[in-house]
């Protein structure tokens, strides 16, 4: 009832706002200058004349106080900003955390889409990389001065902790609306307050066929727990400018979420209603990085953390870290913090089952800003276009172009990768596939087999590739930085991350060069290596591609591979491969096979 109470109150607010907004905001049908040819040239009729500024700016006049002009103003202003924004190419942050949004806007129509992560630095009672949460953000601007927002997050790691000695099974998915809306703004632009909002939907569980959950505290019966809620939560942002590097914003706020939960409790078992007062500070140290940092204090009643005790507390929350735009159209954030939620209401939780400190990695995409130039790409190095088999080269399409990939092996290895250009500097990654009949040469790596490559694993990896130098942007040669992560859904439910500094060199017409550095990093084994390949032009649309991959440590692997490229179209071509690497998909690169094995992998550009 509560729920319903406050969002009739706040949907009556909002209708009040849009009917003063709609009175301020209409708009004048065309600024035009009207000539009149003045006959009477009496003294007298100078009186009536009505000075207009010729670009529609009234501000050179003092007698402003008709309506007609004051419309005029306002739309003249409107029209400036969004100019102002454009020229600059830029698009200010939104918000230090999802509980702690600033008095920046989108203009109407425009959108941002953002993906982000924050995990521990280990995998605590479960093991592996990290204890994720991942999570989706999706921005679109009403209008210049109202601001929607959907997040979507998920963690399906276990508690951070083991519960009496138990490694308890926990999920988190939540997917929340929000509603930001700019309220006041001084005359010299320097102070600013809006209002935020956001309604979500929360499913919680705990608990499995053999584990108890954490929600029963009245006796020991095992089986899962599962909860759907409702939760929301309100901020006021006040934001000041203290120079033009510098903004430091206030936000009080609320959040409202059950302090019980199920019915097998003893008293409190949840988080509980909190007030809280956040402070954010933003630092422009050029015009394309940025240093943030945030401090939360919760002023109760409820909490938002628990122990391995299952004993619940307050904690205050804190953020620090940079936001680096790549190119206008694509910036990357990432920051240390305890917040561990990903959407409004739960950014002030901590890890589940801790208070530790958590790596965030963020990226977002901004189609209405205009990307990096680029000269045109030589033809001699169009072939590169479509990558490479066990080590990649620096090279991808430019922005709007989808990059296709499929491979199958004699043995039965089958992959599928999707590479979209999102910017000329960047391109998204996603693939997925299963290894099949791997038989490493190294017998040490036989746990790696037993998790990463069995017939048993489906893998989807989810990652980008940023470029950094460019002969297109007058650099000497190609770098670019891959990463890549994702899980291995099989018996195991392993994920694992993989890295590489792709470096390719054009050392004539018909050869290109690539030099690049791996990193294998997961909760079973974390090692280097390092691959080598060249691309030569036997033809106009034919090449030999010939790579080799050793692995950095004891007992290390070295395989090769060797491929005939066919381009039959400008943006479809065919590899014939020969290869003892257990596969050419992330890990499989650097392990070696004992047998040799035939393949082919289609690719297309479109």
């Amino acid at each position: 009832m509560r729920l319903i109470f406050y969002l009739f109150i706040f949907s009556q607010l909002f209708n009040l706002l849009d009917v003063l907004a709609d009175k301020i905001q209409k708009q004048p049908s065309e600024l035009k200058i009207k000539w009149e040819k003045v006959i009477d040239k009496k003294s007298s009729n100078l009186n009536k004349i009505i000075w207009k500024s010729y670009s529609g700016d009234e501000t050179n006049f003092e007698n402003i106080n008709n309506v007609e002009n004051n419309l005029e103003r306002i739309h003249y202003d409107k029209e400036k900003n969004k100019f102002i924004k454009r020229t600059k190419n830029k698009q200010e942050l939104l918000e230090l955390q999802p509980h702690i949004p600033l008095n920046n806007f989108l203009s109407y129509g425009d959108y941002i889409i953002s993906t982000n992560w924050v995990s521990a630095f280990s995998g605590g009672a479960g093991g592996g990389t990290g204890h994720q949460n991942y999570g989706l953000k999706f921005h679109y601007g009403l209008s210049d001065y109202s601001l929607l927002s959907l997040y979507f997050s998920e963690a399906d790691d276990p508690l951070y902790n083991s519960i009496n000695g138990e490694l308890i099974p926990n999920n988190w998915t939540s997917v929340a609306l929000a509603y930001k809306k700019k309220l006041l703004e001084s005359k010299i632009l320097k102070n600013s307050l809006s209002f935020s909002s956001s309604l979500e939907y929360w499913v919680v569980s705990s608990g499995a066929s053999n584990k108890k959950s954490i929600y029963n505290e009245i006796d020991n019966s095992v089986g899962l727990d599962r909860y759907e809620k409702f939760i929301y939560s309100f901020s006021f942002p006040f934001t000041s400018e203290l120079n033009k590097q510098t903004k430091f914003s206030i936000i009080p706020g609320l959040t409202f979420m059950p302090d019980v939960i199920g019915d097998k409790n003893v008293g409190k078992n949840f988080y509980g209603n909190n007030y809280f007062l956040a402070t954010g500070l933003n630092l422009d140290i050029a015009n394309n990085f940025q240093l943030t940092s945030s401090y939360t204090y919760l002023l109760g009643p409820g909490n938002n953390s628990f122990d391995e005790n299952l004993n619940f507390g307050r904690e205050s929350i804190y953020s620090y870290g940079f936001n680096w735009d790549l190119s206008p159209v694509v910036g990357i954030e990432a920051k240390i913090t305890n917040g561990y939620g990903l959407t409004p209401s739960t950014s002030l939780l901590t890890i589940p089952s801790d208070n530790k400190p958590l790596y965030y990695i963020g990226g977002n995409y901004k189609p209405f800003l205009e990307d990096t130039k680029f000269s045109p790409l030589n033809k001699n190095n169009e072939l590169l276009l479509f990558g490479g088999l066990t080590v990649e080269n620096a090279l991808f399409p430019e922005r709007g172009i989808t990059q296709l990939g499929l491979n199958y092996d004699e043995k039965g290895n089958l992959f599928a990768s999707y590479g979209y250009s999102l910017s000329n500097l960047f391109q998204l990654e996603i693939s997925t596939g299963s290894f099949n009949e791997v038989n490493p040469k190294n017998d040490n790596n036989a746990n790696l087999k037993g998790i990463y490559l069995n017939e048993n694993t489906f893998s989807y990896r989810f990652g980008g590739k940023l470029l950094i130098f460019s002969p297109q942007k007058d650099d000497l040669f190609w770098m670019t930085l891959r990463t890549s992560l994702g899980r291995n859904e099989g018996l195991n439910h392993q994920g694992y991350m993989f890295s590489e500094l792709i470096n390719t060199f054009r050392v004539n017409n018909w050869m290109a060069l690539n030099i690049t550095p791996k990193y294998f990093l997961s909760g079973v084994e974390s090692f280097g290596g390092i691959g080598l390949s060249s691309n030569i032009n036997l033809l106009e649309s034919f090449q030999f591609i010939p790579e080799i991959n050793t692995s950095l440590k004891d007992n290390s692997d070295f395989n090769t591979t060797y491929a005939l490229r066919y381009s039959y179209a400008q943006d479809k071509s065919i590899d014939l491969y020969y290869s003892n690497a257990a596969g050419i998909q992330d890990i499989g690169q650097l392990l070696e096979n004992k047998e040799f094995r035939f393949g082919i992998k289609l690719n297309f550009l479109y």
